[in-house]
């Protein structure tokens, strides 16, 4: 989540400013994160988007990114991680009402 906010913000957590000219938009930054390196691993027909037939690679955050302040991305936790369509992490049993 650190990395996320330091790409769209240009900023370090104590406010100082790096590059405010190279700061790019939270769709873009997830696309870097996921989209990417997969390309980059020659293995985007198998990862790094949500599509039939993809290894399902996901994290459930408690927050929706795009509907939060970008202050408030850093504190975003994980609740759910699935690698190959396995869950590997989960803190904390979900419920469909805590995923609303």
């Amino acid at each position: 989540m650190i990395g996320l906010y330091h790409a769209i913000t240009r900023k370090d957590l104590s406010g100082h400013t790096w590059e405010a000219a190279e700061a790019i938009t939270l769709g873009e930054a997830l696309r870097y994160y996921t989209e990417a390196p997969a390309y980059g691993s020659f293995r985007e027909h198998d990862l790094g988007t949500l599509e039939a037939g993809k290894l399902a690679d996901i994290v459930v955050l408690d927050q929706d990114l795009f509907s939060i302040a970008v202050e408030d991305i850093p504190k975003t936790k994980v609740r759910l991680t699935m690698m190959d369509g396995r869950v590997i992490y989960q803190p904390q049993p979900l419920n469909a009402e805590s995923l609303i």
